[in-house]
């Protein structure tokens, strides 16, 4: 029954006090919601921590760098730099060169950087098929310093690009989704 009319059937009076209650619901709701949903990203915010939390941040982790994770992760980073000197090779001729990203920062590489990279690969290919090593003459380099990074940066900005211009969807292959540094 209609509450205006006492009738039956919905009039139009009563469809338009229908269709203004819900549209004042929605209102209500979405102001509501704006007034209680966070301006800062909830990743973002500052987080309180629990007072056990805390006595494990400022007494425990210290020790725990200091006597455990710092030592373990400075005795990789030596052997990773002891590997490529005994090879000659630089860390940034480690990664695979059949990522996307990888490819297209080949080919924005200057020709004097790709040579030295593929005779460096070459070289500690043939090394380690005759199990030697470099002289230690030659192992005063420093491995680690990035020389392919600016190239795979405008590889990934220009792979971005082509993803917004070509309007790939989410469904579809991504070349590149991760983010820039």
């Amino acid at each position: 029954k209609c509450i205006e009319c006492s009738r039956p059937s919905l009039g139009t009076h009563c469809r338009l006090w229908k269709m203004s209650f819900y549209r004042a619901l929605s209102r209500t709701i979405i102001k509501n919601y704006v007034e209680t949903r966070a301006v800062v990203p909830w990743y973002q915010q500052e987080q309180q921590l629990t007072a056990f939390e805390q006595w494990f941040k400022e007494r425990l982790y210290p020790l725990w760098f200091k006597f455990v994770k710092g030592p373990y992760e400075r005795y990789q980073y030596e052997h990773v730099v002891a590997e490529l000197r005994g090879y000659g090779l630089m860390f940034d001729d480690m990664h695979n060169t059949h990522e996307p990203i990888m490819e297209r920062a080949m080919e924005l590489l200057p020709h004097d950087l790709s040579v030295g990279r593929y005779r460096r690969v070459m070289r500690a290919f043939e090394m380690n098929t005759k199990k030697t090593h470099l002289p230690v003459e030659e192992q005063n380099y420093d491995p680690m310093i990035p020389y392919l990074a600016p190239f795979m940066e405008e590889a990934k900005f220009q792979m971005q690009e082509e993803q917004e211009l070509l309007r790939f969807h989410p469904w579809d292959r991504r070349l590149y989704s991760g983010p820039t540094t």
